[in-house]
């Protein structure tokens, strides 16, 4: 929507005005128009989005209630669609008794589609979302923000779901003792210690690293600089798509998401003798 037609925008916000207060009155507080107003925009960003190259050109554009209604509907149907996907994953949902987990995804997230108001205020996304996933959720909104935490989430769990348990609930445990009130990526640091493994030439069902296997890991670490390591980590987690979950791209994207500062913190660890506190060595 170009900053010039800005003034097609005063009559749809009448019209939602009108439908917010049961069409007794348009006469609303500033605070509610400016939500009003974030609501229309926020539909039409859905509409803009969804055309082949995000941007609406002078020969085929819209007006902006068409572009509003259209994106509106394009909220609808992405509610429905993290509504199925969220039913999907809750089923067999894994937190591995991390509280902020549990009470993000299995408690908070019901109340999103219970509460979430697609009309009126479709840019609120209601949560806090307090466990972390490994994609930046800063810049999303509304049921943007909800749709890919979902899909975080949903993406982890497919992860853990080729791993065993008990190897999980170890690198946890080694991670922090107190790791179930922590607000920590579980993946993250389940993903490293496989690596870890994968570097230092060891399987994830024996525990304890033998004297060689720490040795071929930190001269892994070692001979390579910082850039090499992440290209070397992105390979292994190719590798490991391949392997064990059916060349699984989108999973793969994702978790290499943590790759850069991974990398960096085994240099770190290496320089400073400290390699036990990254990996459960």
């Amino acid at each position: 929507m170009k900053k010039d037609n800005m003034e097609e925008l005063l009559p749809l916000i009448g019209e939602l005005a009108e439908k917010y207060t049961g069409k007794e009155s348009t006469s609303i507080t500033y605070e509610k128009a400016r939500q009003l107003m974030g609501a229309i925009l926020y539909c039409i960003r859905e509409y803009e989005a969804g055309l082949e190259e995000g941007l609406i050109s002078t020969e085929n554009r819209v007006e902006a209630k068409t572009a509003y209604l259209l994106g509106y509907k394009k909220v609808l149907e992405k509610v429905k669609e993290a509504q199925i996907l969220y039913n999907r994953i809750i089923g067999d949902f894994n937190s591995y008794k991390n509280r902020c987990c549990y009470d993000t995804v299995a408690k908070g997230l019901p109340s999103f589609f219970l509460y979430y108001d697609p009309r009126f205020a479709p840019q609120d996304h209601l949560l806090t979302l307090d466990y972390p996933v490994l994609r930046p959720m800063d810049s999303l909104q509304g049921i943007d923000a909800i749709y890919a935490y979902v899909k975080s989430i949903g993406l982890e769990q497919t992860f853990f779901e080729k791993i065993p348990d008990e190897y999980i609930f170890h690198v946890l445990k080694v991670y922090s003792a107190d790791y179930k009130g922590l607000l920590i990526n579980m993946a993250s640091i389940v993903l490293r210690n496989v690596l870890g493994c994968r570097m230092a030439g060891k399987g994830i069902h024996t525990r304890r690293y033998t004297g060689e296997e720490v040795k071929r890991l930190e001269s892994c670490i070692s001979q390579n600089t910082t850039e090499e390591l992440k290209c070397y980590l992105k390979e292994l987690i190719d590798e490991l798509m391949d392997i064990g979950y059916g060349s699984n791209e989108e999973l793969g994207t994702y978790l290499k998401k943590d790759v850069h500062d991974y990398a960096f913190e085994l240099k770190q660890g290496i320089k400073n003798r400290c390699l036990d506190r990254i990996i459960a060595i």
